[in-house]
């Protein structure tokens, strides 16, 4: 069996979708946490942009949380995480999709841009737009679940990888922005899904940090 070394840092909300999806996979692997300024030249040498998740297969370097859960679904397909049919699998493949871009990034790029400043391009408001999208996509969320029997995207007992790619989002929400969380009267369907998300045991791994690596 290959080794393998995930690259993350236990802030990131791709690199715990990484570690999520090892987790309900119950894949062994080496857990490395980098400095999110001081990046070892090791991870350069694993992906030129420097960030993470980077999955270290024997030596061969797999970068983007999509491309690392895609691998992890084709080596280890139990359990499976996406449809067995596949116009489903590749609607699946789409809504993962507006997760990453339309949810995950409208909630943690305006957190990364509060700790870290605003680059010169960006506009003053940016973080104030950012959070305003995301509130915005909550009614579709919520139309996107009432297709399914829920509490998934996808219908079904278990989650897929589009559910499970929001589980940053489903933990941090109420920690650190809970004002942003979907009304529950509003929003019945969307805020039994991020309950459903929280109370997998896979969650535990949205925080886990490993073994610290600094350039």
């Amino acid at each position: 069996m290959a080794t393998l070394r995930l690259w993350s840092w236990n802030m990131s909300p791709f690199a715990g979708k990484a570690r999520i999806v090892l987790a309900e996979k119950g894949v062994e692997y080496q857990l490395l946490e980098i400095h999110p300024v001081r990046r070892p030249a090791r991870l350069r040498e694993l992906n030129p942009t420097g960030r993470v998740p980077v999955l270290e297969v024997d030596g061969v370097a797999i970068r983007e949380s999509t491309a690392i859960c895609e691998w992890l679904e084709e080596v280890y397909p139990e359990p499976a995480l996406w449809p067995g049919d596949p116009a489903l699998r590749g609607a699946a493949r789409g809504m993962l999709r507006f997760v990453d871009d339309e949810l995950t990034v409208n909630f943690f790029l305006p957190m990364r841009k509060e700790a870290f400043g605003l680059d010169p391009t960006d506009p003053p408001d940016l973080v104030s737009q950012l959070r305003e999208r995301l509130v915005k996509r909550w009614p579709t969320v919520e139309k996107l679940l009432g297709q399914t029997a829920g509490p998934w995207f996808m219908g079904g007992p278990e989650p897929t990888l589009v559910d499970l790619a929001a589980m940053p989002l489903a933990v941090r929400l109420p920690e650190w922005k809970p004002e942003l969380a979907p009304d529950a009267e509003s929003f019945p369907r969307t805020t039994a899904w991020l309950d459903a998300l929280r109370a997998r045991p896979s969650m535990a791994e949205v925080g886990r940090k490993g073994e610290r690596v600094e350039g």
